[in-house]
């Protein structure tokens, strides 16, 4: 079950004007975003330096889905395209080898956000439990699990 907070009519206002052009990123998300321009682009951070709700801003100014992983040093940001975000490569190897995990992934979902079967394959390719998913136009975040009936929570807005 997702819910909204009063609070989050202000995150939702800022990426709805985001994503039909009439507002910009701040300078934080700027950077972000200058240094993952392209599709499948991805970039090292120093650790906490990225929050969910920044791939949801990235993802309302590009259109594309953004993921964060997560090490014990560092995050990564990945940009993916429209509809998904497909980790190859080193990457793929650091998930699969828990090396890194997967905190979150921008969805393109307006008044309820749902995790795809894809999204819970995924999940399950990279033996990781749960992740969560952050609507680029709504701001809702939304956990979920490999297993649609066992999802740990509803879904909560960020402020």
């Amino acid at each position: 079950m997702e819910h909204t907070i009063l609070s989050s009519n202000s995150m939702r206002t800022s990426l709805e004007s985001i994503y039909n052009g009439s507002a910009g990123l701040n300078s934080h998300r700027k950077n972000l975003l200058e240094r993952v321009p392209n599709s499948n682009d991805w970039a090292a951070f120093p650790l906490d330096t990225i929050e969910i709700k920044d791939i949801a801003y990235l993802s309302a100014a590009t259109h594309h889905e953004f993921a964060l992983l997560r090490g014990k040093s560092r995050d990564i940001l990945f940009h993916g395209v429209y509809g998904h975000c497909n980790f190859t490569g080193e990457l793929l190897d650091l998930l699969r080898s828990k090396k890194l995990r997967l905190i979150a992934h921008s969805h393109p979902d307006v008044e309820h956000i749902v995790p795809s079967q894809d999204d819970r394959n995924f999940l399950s390719y990279i033996n990781q439990e749960s992740s969560t998913i952050i609507s680029y136009i709504t701001g809702i975040e939304r956990q979920f699990t490999t297993n649609a009936f066992t999802d740990l929570s509803g879904g909560k807005t960020n402020a």
